[in-house]
């Protein structure tokens, strides 16, 4: 056993410990900040190693996904705990009342500042005790884009009002869920039929190839797309399912359980397809250490040209870390695939596309249905284009070595262990 290997169990209960440690540190809270942070971040930083020696004979996919989920709390504890953002802004569940509608509503923005010094005493806030800040950190874990909280991250398309009939809306996610399920299942079963896929029991027998360098580059853009395709569904069927489960029991109120992403018709630019369409589980780990660097560290005025494009480039840095250091883990050495690189790469396009866009504002150009047109393909091409080295080397590892799926259309590997 290695010197900070831990017994099996730990390994396997590795991201439920790594959430347990978030909570009880917020629940400590931080009058006594240098002491708990000692003892949580050497928790933190052990949990994390403890991904060098899982042994689970799982596809690179699987290995990958779990240490997303790792880095994930890493960086929500460096919000909640390092940053200190849920005490600092005065994080509440916001109540709503019986019609339906957000009881914070008709409060006055003046209000703000008193509302953070108090938020430990307004309905849905921490509570003054051990136990009722736990309830709280708790309670803050189920949700990472924090919907129905005072601190819900931007862009969330909410679908339904508080007062929609829970029954109808257990029934419309179900029937989501399980088409998404199919939508998954096709996907999934069509990426292991193709060279660059399998299923991991039949994985000796019928290994994934890499792409040769001779492929074509439509042949590689067109599955990094499926890729995403195959992200999407996973992540929306899982939502789905989630929300007619959590609604039904009554943990949850229909309004705080939206789809995972927007709408379609928003996919017109690429700032706005990462912005607004796609899903918004990292936006708070990935803006907060940006929004402090900018504002408590430089000193710059929110909204500047110099505000705006660092806390860019540092949330798309910190999406990169997250994914690129998950694969440093799965590998066991200091490669993350070309991670980092894509996603700052996002960032400096969605830049170059903003001078572009304000550019033709002056020139008196005008929101219309050609320039949507023109901007999905662009957005399609930018990133397709942006994503398809990052997607080819992760598919050279493995990510395409799927758990075996039910393939109700046939298309998959036939090969039977």
């Amino acid at each position: 056993m290695a010197l900070f290997q831990l017994p099996p169990q730990i390994i396997t209960l590795q991201i439920p410990l790594l959430y347990l440690v978030n909570v009880l540190t917020l629940a400590v809270g931080s009058r006594r900040q240098l002491l708990r942070v000692s003892i949580s971040l050497s928790l933190i930083v052990l949990l994390v190693t403890q991904s060098l020696y899982r042994e689970w004979h799982a596809g690179w996919g699987n290995h990958y996904a779990i240490n997303c989920g790792v880095w994930s709390c890493v960086f929500t504890y460096v919000d909640w705990v390092l940053l200190g953002s849920p005490e600092k802004e005065g994080w509440y569940k916001i109540q709503y009342g019986k019609d339906g509608k957000n009881g914070d509503e008709n409060k006055h923005k003046d209000n703000d500042k008193v509302s953070k010094k108090g938020y430990e005493d307004k309905p849905g806030g921490a509570g003054r005790t051990f136990l009722s800040r736990m309830w709280w950190a708790l309670r803050l874990t189920t949700t990472p884009r924090y919907t129905g909280w005072s601190n819900q991250v931007k862009n969330v398309y909410m679908e339904v009002p508080a007062d929609y009939p829970r029954l109808t809306f257990v029934a419309r996610k179900t029937l989501r869920a399980l088409i998404f399920y199919l939508m998954k299942d096709v996907i999934v079963s069509y990426s292991a039929g193709s060279p660059y896929g399998s299923w991991v029991d039949i994985r000796t027998i019928k290994p994934f190839q890499p792409f040769p360098p001779s492929s074509p580059f439509l042949s590689r853009f067109w599955y990094t797309w499926i890729h995403i395709l195959l992200t999407m569904t996973s992540m929306e069927m899982a939502n789905s399912a989630v929300g007619a489960v959590s609604v039904a029991t009554h943990f949850a109120n229909p309004r705080d359980c939206p789809s995972l992403f927007g709408k379609l018709e928003d996919l017109y630019s690429v700032r706005s397809a990462w912005s607004r369409v796609w899903h918004q589980q990292c936006r708070r780990i990935c803006s907060s250490p940006g929004t402090w660097l900018t504002r408590d560290v430089l000193g710059l005025r929110k909204g500047s040209f110099a505000s705006k494009y660092v806390q860019l480039f540092v949330a798309f840095g910190v999406s990169g870390w997250v994914h690129g250091a998950a694969s440093m883990l799965v590998n066991r050495k200091f490669d993350d695939d070309g991670a980092l690189k894509c996603f700052l790469g996002q960032a400096a396009i969605i830049m170059l596309e903003d001078h572009i866009i304000d550019f033709g504002k002056r020139m008196g150009f005008r929101d219309s249905i050609f320039w949507r047109v023109l901007g999905f393909l662009w957005m399609m091409s930018a990133i397709g284009w942006g994503i398809e080295e990052w997607f080819v080397k992760t598919i050279a590892r493995g990510i395409w070595v799927h758990n075996r799926e039910r393939d109700f259309l046939g298309i998959g590997p036939g090969v039977v262990a």
